[in-house]
């Protein structure tokens, strides 16, 4: 029998916390050597504790580390080749897909079922990525399939503009038309070519999907 996985778990609540302990060690591929109640005690353990893998919630309080996909790249740069896999709430297919894109080994939802935190931990072990089936319908539904799935989308100049005036400035589409002296046909086409590669469907996904961008590039 192989060793189990030495884990490190990070999850703000902590009755869930306690409940995916125990999923976790039901299976006996994986035992967790230290747990965090927030990114900050995440980047901690990290640090201090040589792991197999890492499974961690996506949003969780923090006083001097950012949480969401900047967490996971900081990770990457402490643990180096250390597996991750994402366990979430989140329904935003542009910010799953990017983790993917990022090398996240796994993406469970936390609305699925239990055997999914195992599942993700085993294909974790052999090198693998795993993804919840509820994660892939709406990356399907989004149209990111294929290919698309765990590669950034590539915006052209004028997509990157358009985007960033609405998301970041909070400018309507004719206000943007005005200040690129471009027509409210054409920069409405831009917004909606942008999205689609994103895999965004409404402005709020959009929002959030550029608060996460700009967290990361910050």
């Amino acid at each position: 029998m192989n060793k189990p996985l030495q884990i490190i778990l990070a999850e703000d609540h902590g009755i869930v916390r306690y409940g995916m302990r125990l999923a976790i060690e039901a299976g006996h591929v994986a035992h967790v050597i230290a747990e965090a109640a927030n990114s900050d005690e995440l980047i901690a353990a990290a640090r201090q504790y040589p792991c197999d893998a890492i499974v961690t919630d996506l949003s969780m309080p923090g006083t001097r580390t950012r949480d969401g996909i900047a967490l996971i790249d900081r990770l990457q740069r402490i643990c180096p080749g250390v597996p991750i896999i994402v366990v979430t709430a989140l329904r935003n297919a542009a910010i799953l897909n990017k983790l993917l894109a990022k090398g996240v080994k796994g993406v469970v939802e936390k609305a699925g079922g239990v055997n999914e935190l195992h599942c993700a931990l085993v294909a974790a072990g052999q090198g693998r990525t795993y993804v919840s089936p509820g994660v892939e319908k709406l990356l399907a539904r989004m149209n990111l399939v294929g290919e698309r799935v765990g590669r950034e989308a590539t915006l052209t100049t004028a997509e990157m503009e358009v985007i960033r005036l609405f998301a970041a400035d909070g400018l309507t589409a004719a206000q943007i038309a005005e200040r690129l002296n471009r027509s409210v046909k054409t920069v409405s086409a831009h917004k909606v070519r942008a999205q689609h590669k994103l895999g965004v469907g409404t402005n709020q996904e959009l929002l959030e999907y550029w608060r996460a961008h700009n967290n990361l590039c910050s």
